[in-house]
């Protein structure tokens, strides 16, 4: 069994456990089987780098919707600019789903790390709905990627380097110039209230069983 698999392995079962605590629709027609899910579990594509959630920021990307499913508490100190505020202990509740029930953006889901968001991106897919992706790394990652980037001292190339000066661009925009101060406050990163959600479309169906 490879890596992969055990990992998805080990998704499907906290997924179990949460869903297990938690009141959730079995009803659903466009509820996909769990073999199915385990094979999006393995795609590197339900997966958004840091870099590229910057480079959606920064071009004002109008079909990017941000879900921030950490507690509120946290959300308040600290989070990216227009991320709607969903606590993954409430991501199940009909009027949140709202967000998830359209067609017309791409959600990204994070948390500090990639733990809570995974699972909230389980929830969604397994309910079928699509357009649903994690930020690696979650905010850890955005304030050692994005935030305060850093050149490599042992292996450096021509793509490393590529990388690393578009890290530096996106800091300035982000931070102002001031990387190291960005890094260590607690004031919030978010400016504006979030965004309402949109108004639910009719989801296309979703190939699969329904177990």
């Amino acid at each position: 069994m490879n890596g992969k698999n055990i990992f998805a392995i080990g998704l499907l079962l906290v997924l179990s456990l949460f869903i297990a605590f938690t009141s959730v629709d079995r009803n659903n027609t466009n509820e996909i089987s769990p073999d199915e899910l385990h094979q999006k579990i393995i795609q590197k594509t339900r997966y958004y780098t840091p870099e590229d959630v910057a480079h959606h920021i920064i071009s004002q990307d109008p079909s990017l919707q941000l879900i921030d499913v950490r507690d509120e508490v946290f959300y308040n100190k600290f989070t990216l600019k227009g991320a709607i505020n969903i606590p993954l202990k409430d991501f199940l509740k009909p009027e949140n789903l709202n967000y998830l029930d359209q067609s017309t953006y791409k959600t990204i889901i994070f948390s500090n790390g990639s733990a809570d968001a995974d699972v909230a991106w389980m929830l969604a897919t397994r309910l079928g709905y699509t357009n649903v992706y994690v930020m690696r790394g979650g905010l850890n990652a955005w304030v050692e990627q994005i935030l305060s980037p850093r050149e490599h001292s042992v292996i450096w190339d021509r793509v490393d380097d590529q990388m690393y000066q578009y890290r530096k661009g996106a800091s300035e925009f982000f931070t102002g110039g001031k990387p190291g101060e960005a890094a260590t406050s607690t004031a919030p990163a978010t400016t504006g209230k979030p965004k309402p959600a949109a108004a639910p479309g009719k989801k296309k169906e979703v190939g699969g069983g329904c177990g």
